[in-house]
């Protein structure tokens, strides 16, 4: 149970057969395993109208071919800030058929934190607090409302992996996932010491002391699917089956009907081949146990997002660090990371249980004092989203528009404001004030 106290705390041989594409069946590694995982997000920052035409282009027919693939599953990462938002806006049912696809195990769903932060750049404190609140959420949104004795608590079972937002861990985030009981946690492949996009392996045994298991995306994999926009899906499929019999291929749900238009038709065509071919696709819980685990030491810190040409000059933040809005972005993130922490929590009697602690306002049984509280902890957690280093970056990925959108960057100050606009010590409003200021004119520039 949960309240709001707790949030303190290769290919040889060819067959003549054909496929349903217009390539040679292969001969080989037909027996090709898929663990697909699709990170499905959208800030708390998002525009409604952007938020709903996300939905009717990628979320809704992508649920929709999940319940249509009887011989289908995979492992989907939700997290409260699209949970909250498409509650708010009334998708309820696409939250109903996610559970029972969930209860029925046709879907893996995975811890992650509340808000999509970098959790490599969070204090512990920060990091434990976003996926305590995530679980919360999944809880609410999948599990049951009713403890076992017929009291309102929030439950969920079988939440064994984690997925960190853009795949940020170092050694430290796996410690405290370890510690906060998850199974495994997905890395990016250049997370795993001495490899290159050739040397990859789905699943590592690492840390001295810790009883986690490491799962890797194939980078090259992942990425090629992600910006795969050719007519036919031969190409794609054919690499899938040149890589291995186990494979990890992990990338934003997004892909499929909003990044790209014809994504969710591509996806269906990859899943009929693979299958028809003698592939299968699963979840990542489900793949685990038939994939053998190599030993090594230490992970790197690192994000999906940095190639291994970023990761040879240190830079495993090449969207989300570098320029000096992004540093005073983070200046502030700190700011009210410390503060949060000496935020007090009231210790008078209240009723937060099986409740959307997220929509504080409309809280039954709850003190003023609680919701004052609730209010001020969650403008902090929603200005740790990654985004607005995302939208502050002015780079470009494979010649797409520049990576800049002030309006989301302006919206993430919007939060520090509030914050300081409730703080009584005038000294730690003005901090704060005086940075938010700074940065707003550096986005007029």
């Amino acid at each position: 149970m949960f309240s709001a106290s707790d949030l303190s705390t290769k290919i040889p041989g060819i067959c003549k057969k054909k496929s349903l594409t217009n390539t040679p069946l292969l001969s080989h590694n037909t027996r090709v395993k898929i663990a697909l995982v699709l990170h499905l997000y959208q800030p708390p920052t998002q525009d409604e109208a952007v938020f709903r035409r996300i939905f009717s282009q990628c979320y809704q027919p992508l649920i929709k071919l999940i319940k249509n693939k009887k011989n289908f599953s995979l492992t989907l990462n939700i997290p409260l800030s699209l949970l909250e938002q498409a509650d708010k806006y009334g998708y309820g049912d696409w939250i109903s058929d996610i559970k029972t696809l969930y209860a029925s195990e046709r879907v893996e769903l995975v811890g992650t934190a509340a808000y999509h932060p970098l959790l490599t750049k969070l204090s512990i404190e920060s990091a434990e607090r976003q996926i305590v609140l995530n679980e919360y959420a999944l809880g609410y949104y999948f599990g049951s409302r009713t403890g076992f004795e017929g009291e309102a608590a929030v439950m969920t079972k079988n939440i064994g992996g984690f997925f960190s937002p853009e795949c940020a861990v170092n050694n430290e985030v796996v410690s405290l996932v370890s510690e906060l009981g998850y199974d495994w946690v997905l890395v990016d492949q250049t997370a795993i010491p001495n490899l290159s996009y050739d040397g990859y392996d789905p699943v590592y045994n690492t840390l001295k002391g810790l009883d986690i298991k490491i799962v890797s995306r194939n980078k090259s994999l992942s990425d090629a699917l992600s910006f795969y926009r050719e007519p036919s899906v031969d190409q794609i499929i054919n690499t899938i089956f040149s890589k291995g019999d186990n494979q990890v291929i992990a990338l934003d749900g997004e892909t499929f009907g909003h990044h790209n238009p014809l994504g969710i038709a591509m996806l269906e065509d990859i899943i009929d081949v693979v299958v028809d071919r003698g592939g299968s696709f699963s979840s990542v819980c489900q793949l685990l146990p038939e994939m053998k685990a190599r030993n090594i030491e230490e992970i790197i810190e690192s994000t999906w997002g940095a190639g291994y040409e970023d990761m040879a000059t240190g830079n495993a933040y090449p969207y989300w660090s570098g320029n000096e809005i992004q540093k005073r972005l983070g200046s502030l993130e700190k700011i009210l990371g410390d503060y949060q922490a000496s935020i007090p929590v009231s210790d008078e009697p209240h009723d937060s249980a099986a409740q959307p602690l997220w929509f504080y306002e409309s809280m039954t049984d709850t003190l003023d004092e609680t919701k004052e509280y609730l209010k001020r902890l969650f403008w902090i957690m929603k200005y740790e989203h990654s985004d607005k280093y995302w939208w502050s970056s002015k780079k470009a990925i494979l010649g797409n528009p520049m990576l800049f959108h002030r309006g989301m960057v302006e919206k993430s100050l919007s939060y520090a404001s509030n914050v300081a606009a409730s703080i009584p010590d005038s000294k730690g409003k003005d901090k704060i004030l005086k940075l938010v200021k700074s940065i707003a004119s550096m986005l007029e520039s």
